[in-house]
């Protein structure tokens, strides 16, 4: 199971199985052929407790006890596309194809984008030869096709290929949990190469927005930014110019409150949504936060999950190092 953009490599770092982000019922059956509409309401809290839990144990290799609960979450409402993803390999590792289909179908009705991924990935071994999974492919291909529309289709080549660059690097930090010298000053060079790039980007083209780039493009803009830690200045300076775009369509207020946060810490004051962790006494918590009563009716202001479960998720992920 293999966690895209190492979950945007723990947004400093988006990458298991778990891969992206969301969309929200009278349930098909889990070997149902089609997904089943959407509810108008979102999961409840439950649900997603149950969909944490089944996540964690597929992730620990315990897909049998996983399956049920997937299944109750999914009854619940929660149509988080990494969580369904999830759920696809652990059907298809406990050889249950039509089950495993279903789930990618759903996967593919929510938005899932990572052809390449989903082509490649050993835990769907078992289904890639089902004619099925090549019509569920096609569709996953097309969602694709969608986020790599651009004005600009060589800039969006360009900043697709840096931000791969930069999580190679941050993938092998990772598997050498963080003790290789040799990695982490790779990483340092790519991030002042990329930081370079980018200011010469955005100086002729502003910010590479959705329409210019595609959103896949944009938000790996984004990325780069938020990497570009050796700059806090160049980061300060595209706060305004995200939150333009933001405005517009054009941009995500995730992505904004991200970036807010990270200029915050650089500058030394409290964040306000709770994204940038360090450790004490060997536990990964979240740096000072702004007004921190409050934290959680701003994050949903702008599409996150309560603090409580970021911090269990990162701390998830530091675990796993």
């Amino acid at each position: 199971m293999n966690r895209l953009f190492v979950r945007l490599a723990a947004l400093s770092l988006l990458a298991g199985c778990a891969h992206t982000a969301s969309s929200e019922a009278p349930v098909a059956a889990p070997g149902a052929s089609a997904p089943a509409p959407a509810a108008a309401a979102g999961p409840s809290a439950e649900a997603l407790r149950l969909a944490r839990q089944a996540d964690m144990l597929a992730l620990s290799g315990k897909t049998a006890e996983a399956l049920p609960l997937f299944r109750q979450a999914w009854e619940q409402g929660v149509r988080d596309q990494g969580i369904l993803y999830d759920a696809a390999c652990a059907a298809a590792l406990e050889g249950q194809k039509a089950e495993a289909l279903t789930w990618l179908e759903r996967v593919a009705e929510a938005g899932f984008a990572e052809s390449n991924h989903m082509k490649t990935d050993p835990d769907l071994a078992s289904v890639r030869e089902d004619p099925a999974f090549a019509r569920i492919l096609e569709r996953v291909a097309a969602n694709e096709a969608k986020l790599n529309v651009a004005r600009k289709p060589e800039l969006r080549d360009e900043l697709l290929r840096m931000l791969e660059e930069d999580q190679t690097a941050r993938r092998a930090q990772v598997a050498a949990k963080f003790k290789d010298p040799a990695a982490n000053e790779r990483t340092k060079a790519i991030d002042l190469r990329n930081t370079a790039r980018m200011k010469q980007i955005i100086a002729q083209e502003g910010w590479p927005t959705k329409t210019l780039v595609g959103e896949r493009a944009s938000k790996a803009a984004w990325l780069l930014v938020q990497h570009a830690d050796l700059d806090p200045a160049f980061q300060r300076e595209c706060l305004p110019l995200l939150e333009k775009a933001v405005a517009a369509g054009e941009g995500s207020a995730k992505d904004l409150a991200y970036l807010t946060d990270r200029v915050l810490v650089a500058e030394g004051k409290p964040q306000r949504y709770g994204s940038q962790f360090h450790m004490v006494d060997g536990k990964l918590v979240p740096r000072p936060i702004e007004d921190e009563a409050n934290v959680d009716a701003r994050r949903a202001a702008v599409g996150l999950g309560t603090l409580a479960e970021y911090t269990e998720q990162m701390q998830r992920m530091a675990g796993g190092r």
